[in-house]
């Protein structure tokens, strides 16, 4: 049997529950589902690593719940057969909600609010979240709550109405749909309730830095950078910004100075983050976004150290720049802003990036797999808390599959980013127009009329090419796509229209590219106007086309191949034309 097979079977073999240090946290016999069982076996390798800077890798205060519990739960509430075949989920819940949780779980959760008053969040742990090759991601629920108001009685409350909403969630359709189109059996729930690693900051709650991280770099925007270096997404804030298809500043660990944007301080400042993710005292059971160009007296009186994450970016006369944000600043110019561009952060926190590397590394090599993980802390004090850490999957094959192009005719091409395989002889390509995206206020309707276009395509596999970023949660980024809106895509192209505002984005971390991976659904961006891009489209104009269920929605018909390698950083999108 080869070392990673051994390997990771000693990975899916470790049991918690049988560790001193991590038994009292568990309530429930058997297992904690995959979400808690990876981080504590995360926690554990780190912890009798030997490296000092390792070993101080922090958990947060949590508590874990078995399967158990869920099993014991699901067997009191009344009539579950006949709410599960009524496929009301909103009935399903309601029902949940009134069935009272075993008594130890309530007891083990008072017991732990009553030494805690930061926010929590209640997060679902599976047994098919434990899988090196499907992905979970935001198919169940993680529940922010603040903590912050009422008895121990009255927040324990709360805790469990979250928890019996995630029990729900298994029978809900965007789960279920997963699991039928993977072939997957039924599932089983643990629980995690965690409290939120940050700290209070005037009336917000947060952590200076939160982000995720990958051992291996399967998204390279340039040959300089390799798979093996690794890779994180740093945002400024709770680490959930950068789940989402927002802005995240991309490192490479090996080479955290390169940016995939490059270094013009107006591409800089357009991948920047300016906005990020807290817990408010006022509205503590929800996230908080907070704009940092209104809210800049939060960044200068609350962090010493602001200079290695914020810049202030100034256009004036066509020209601009980037400078230090003045400590005594008064007003902020109409022609500036402030930006999170992490410039600063390398110079002034060097072992960061090498304490990641070595982390990555570690458990990598740990699980016999790829790593992934979800992270915070505070740069100033060096304290880094693991919030997530689980197998990465990557169908990755590195054979060059890309064919002669001579005599091709070539519609797209990429020069960076993109996945490895092939997709040949598509039939269809369904194509969102982006002048009338962009002028039309109904972006979601877009993305509705999407998903009807893809129930239409039902057994058909086509090629989806939209502007921006396709499955943003910002739909001025791109259309609002929901993943099980576009189940039959195979290949995904986001163009670079800069003109518009649109420009692709290196999306580590969100449960849209989780997804993706799994599914086997390749991936390339093409930046318009770029050296090594194609965008035809002329061909686009004049190319005969069906309306689609909207007028920004194309679908044309023929015969085109995808070809990708990403070893090589190419990818491309041809038509087949018969000789």
């Amino acid at each position: 049997m080869p070392i990673d097979e051994k390997t990771r079977d000693s990975y899916f073999s470790w049991k918690p529950e049988e560790d001193p240090e991590f038994a009292p946290m568990i309530y429930g016999r058997g297992t904690i589902g995959g979400k808690g069982r990876s981080l504590l076996f995360a926690i554990r390798m780190l912890r009798e690593c030997g490296d000092a800077h390792l070993s101080r890798v922090c958990l947060p205060e949590s508590i874990y719940f078995s399967t158990e519990m869920f099993h014991r739960f699901i067997e009191s509430v009344p009539s579950l057969e006949g709410l599960i075949s009524a496929d009301d989920p909103n009935a399903l819940e309601r029902a949940f909600l009134l069935t009272p949780l075993p008594g130890e779980v309530t007891q083990a959760i008072k017991k732990f609010l009553s030494n805690i008053n930061d926010p929590v969040v209640v997060r679902s742990s599976s047994m098919l979240e434990d899988s090196v090759k499907y992905s979970f991601a935001g198919k169940y629920l993680s529940t922010f709550f603040g903590n912050n108001t009422g008895g121990v009685d009255e927040r324990t409350a709360r805790v469990e109405s979250e928890i019996k909403k995630i029990y729900a969630r298994i029978y809900f359709p965007q789960a279920v749909s997963y699991k039928k189109r993977h072939g997957l059996g039924d599932d089983e729930m643990g629980i995690i309730v965690m409290r939120i690693t940050g700290r209070w900051c005037g009336s917000f709650y947060y952590p200076t830095l939160g982000g995720v991280g990958y051992s291996k770099n399967y998204r390279r925007w340039t040959t300089r950078v390799r798979q093996e270096d690794g890779v994180l997404r740093l945002v400024f804030g709770l680490a959930t910004m950068s789940t989402k298809r927002g802005y995240a500043r991309t490192v490479s660990l090996t080479n955290p100075t390169l940016r995939p944007e490059g270094q013009n301080p107006d591409k800089v400042a357009f991948h920047a983050q300016e906005k990020f993710h807290v817990i408010s005292w006022s509205n503590p059971d929800e996230l908080t976004v907070v704009d940092v160009n209104k809210n800049w007296r939060q960044l200068l009186d609350n962090h010493a150290d602001y200079e290695a994450f914020a810049q202030l970016y100034h256009r004036e006369f066509e020209s601009d720049m980037f400078m230090s944000v003045p400590k005594n600043m008064k007003v902020m110019s109409p022609d500036s802003k402030i930006c999170f561009t992490f410039e600063n952060f390398p110079k002034k926190y060097p072992k960061f990036f090498e304490r990641m590397k070595m982390m990555l590394d570690l458990l990598e090599n740990s699980m016999g797999v790829p790593a992934d993980i979800e992270y915070a802390g505070e740069p100033a004090d060096e304290q880094l808390y693991l919030i997530q850490s689980r197998p990465l999957w990557n169908n990755d094959c590195q054979e060059n599959i890309i064919p002669p192009l001579e005599g091709k005719h070539v519609l797209l091409q990429a020069d960076r980013m993109v996945t490895h395989g092939a997709a040949e002889h598509i039939k269809v390509i369904v194509y969102v127009d982006h002048h009338l995206y962009y002028t039309s206020p109904n972006f979601y309707t877009v993305a509705r009329r999407l998903g009807e276009v893809n129930s239409a395509l039902a057994g058909e596999p086509y090629i989806l090419v939209s502007p921006g970023r396709i499955g943003s949660s910002n739909p001025e980024l791109g259309v609002p796509v929901q993943y099980d809106e576009i189940t039959n895509c195979c290949c995904i192209v986001e163009l670079g229209l800069p003109r518009f505002g649109y420009m692709p984005e290196l999306s580590y971390g969100t449960h849209f590219f989780s997804d993706l991976e799994v599914d086997n659904v390749l991936y390339m961006p093409v930046f318009d106007g770029e050296g090594r891009n194609i965008y035809d489209r002329e061909w686009f104009k004049d190319a005969g086309w069906e309306q689609g269920p909207d007028p920004s929605i194309r679908i044309y018909r023929g015969d085109f191949s995808a070809y990708m390698d990403s070893q090589a950083n190419r990818g491309v999108i041809i038509e087949n034309i018969s000789s």
